[in-house]
């Protein structure tokens, strides 16, 4: 059994019958390499995932997004306040609830004590004055951690002593320079809009060149000022949504990618400072799905790709035939 018995382009001969050549036999095997190389390739690209993608105007029905913010402030928390403000008229003053103040000392080491607690009318009292002046002077930190809801239109929310100026303007009454020790300088581990754990899931399924495209990892951001000034810190955010289709619940998620932009503006020693974050939501959507692959059409392609082969190889064989 030599190359003759692969010979597929045997031609009958009237005299003898099928013949088959040594010639054939070569052109035969090339075909079935041609064949399974192409198959092959066909095969690859029908189990990748593709992804279609379009362009669309918002129309999501929510009205707000989760802000999520973990920041730690050289400054107690007891002067600190966390409020928002965006241009249809929202402007809220210490945003709680869902955000949580934590005590540090000045090794960021958690301080469970609850300052006032079982004390009757500690705010506004010279007790609660005595505990902010010590808690400046020893380098008492505060961590804000949690999330809050935003609306969709440009806005920010910020870090400042707005909600608590009147116990700040005591303190710079009783004693200039400890309040000259209160400054917001700060170190930010965490931000984010909406839900990055439910989104990371949905991106693991999406090829890599999307997973780096849309890196949910926060590179952590830390600023000090010279010790003879303070300063505005302000951040400029503009976040684009993009929609991945979910296969599991078959619903879209939103994924808010975002730049940020810096800026710094110094104030005298005796100035209040402030940390703005001015964010845009575009309205413009990205929206990617997977594109469905049919089995039948995988099925015709390999046909295709062995019909034509044969045919391209049988004049291929037909012509060197004729010459030799």
């Amino acid at each position: 059994m030599g190359i003759k018995s692969f010979d597929f382009f045997r031609k009958l001969n009237q005299d003898v019958g099928d013949t088959n050549t040594i010639l054939g036999g070569f052109f035969t095997l090339i075909a079935i390499i041609i064949v399974i190389i192409l198959a092959y390739h066909e095969t690859i690209l029908f189990q990748q995932t593709e992804i279609d993608y379009q362009t669309v105007v918002d129309n999501d029905s929510a009205n707000f997004i989760n802000v999520y913010l973990d920041v730690i402030i050289q400054t107690p928390c007891q002067v600190l306040s966390l409020d928002q403000q965006d241009e249809v008229g929202v402007h809220i003053l210490d945003v709680g609830a869902t955000l949580r103040k934590i005590r540090l000392d000045s090794k960021r080491r958690v301080i469970n004590e609850q300052l006032g607690s079982g004390i009757p009318n500690y705010r506004g009292s010279e007790q609660e004055l005595y505990d902010v002046i010590n808690s400046i002077n020893d380098g008492e930190q505060c961590q804000i951690v949690g999330f809050f809801k935003v609306n969709k239109v440009p806005g920010n929310f910020h870090i400042s002593y707005h909600a608590q100026h009147i116990l700040t303007q005591r303190v710079i009454q009783k004693s200039i320079d400890t309040y000259k020790k209160m400054r917001l300088d700060h170190s930010i581990n965490d931000l984010h809009f909406g839900d990055l754990a439910e989104i990371s899931k949905i991106l693991k399924r999406y090829p890599q060149q999307f997973q780096q495209n849309y890196n949910t990892k926060w590179t952590s951001i830390s600023k000090q000022s010279p010790s003879d000034i303070k300063q505005d810190y302000e951040y400029h955010l503009n976040a684009l949504p993009a929609r991945f289709y979910d296969t599991a619940t078959k619903t879209y998620k939103i994924f808010y990618k975002y730049s940020i932009s810096e800026a710094v503006m110094a104030r005298s020693i005796t100035e209040m400072d402030a940390i703005y974050f001015r964010y845009q939501i575009s309205p413009v959507n990205m929206v990617y799905s997977f594109k469905e692959k049919s089995i039948y059409h995988f099925i015709v392609q390999l046909l295709a790709i062995l019909g034509g082969v044969i045919a391209v190889i049988g004049i291929l064989h037909s012509i060197v035939q004729k010459m030799f």
